[in-house]
């Protein structure tokens, strides 16, 4: 196993607490079945995003689930080779992430990955360079994509107003790696809807979070349509068993 290690204990978070409201498949047998539970290959995406940490030293996993969670207990492919936890998650992301740091009732200068359930398809190379990146540099900071196409700004939704300058955005992907009683406090601290992802919060801090490039290989299943092309990663990675 190609390991990393560091001075201080290294948690992760897997928030999959949502119930993927956005999400539709045509499968009525899995058309109420939220994105974290579909099935990509014989496991289930939640299973292929736990197993991308198994080639990394961590301390523990903890997946933070919904109040209402129904799948949990009926997925015996969820496995890891480390010890996992799992917490109750909150009203909105951020309520999740809070309470599952919380739970890991870790120092405060312990690193905590916040990695979401819908990104099964994250290489351990990534994880790596981002831990690499954040401990030698002893700064918090997330995986990005450069933007590559031509983005505009419309104030309505019906006209452009700008065009952005792509060389200077970048899209935020995960795991995003922080000090657990930074994230702690920017998470308590932030004002209502002023964030949309850990990085978010330390910013409204004014702490600057490195960036660290990802690949597009990282991709979100928010549709059915990714599952397909999640399944084609997994298997160029070799991550995929069937």
């Amino acid at each position: 196993m190609n390991t990393l290690t560091s001075a201080t204990n290294i948690h992760v978070i897997v928030v999959a607490a949502g119930l993927g409201r956005r999400f539709s498949i045509s499968n009525t047998t899995a058309e109420n079945t939220p994105k974290q539970y579909q099935r990509v290959g014989s496991s289930s995406v939640l299973a292929h995003s736990i197993s991308a940490f198994d080639e990394v030293d961590i301390s523990s996993i903890t997946v933070v689930l919904h109040p209402d969670d129904q799948h949990w207990h009926l997925h015996a492919d969820i496995k890891s080779k480390h010890s996992i936890h799992t917490a109750i998650g909150g009203d909105q992301r951020h309520d999740s992430v809070r309470n599952g740091i919380k739970s890991l009732h870790a120092n405060a200068q312990d690193w905590v990955l916040v990695h979401d359930a819908a990104r099964p398809c994250v290489s351990h190379e990534e994880i790596h360079s981002l831990i690499s990146a954040c401990t030698q540099q002893q700064q918090g900071g997330l995986l990005v994509k450069p933007i590559s196409d031509t983005v505009k700004f419309s104030k309505d939704g019906n006209k452009v107003n700008k065009t952005l300058d792509r060389n200077l955005l970048y899209a935020a992907l995960t795991p995003q790696m922080f000090r657990c009683g930074d994230l702690l406090k920017a998470l308590t601290l932030f004002e209502a809807g002023s964030i949309t992802d850990e990085s978010s919060a330390l910013e409204a801090q004014g702490q600057q979070p490195i960036m660290v490039v990802g690949k597009n290989t990282n991709i979100k299943i928010t549709a059915a349509e990714d599952l397909p092309i999640a399944a084609a990663i997994l298997k160029q990675q070799g991550r995929l068993d069937d």
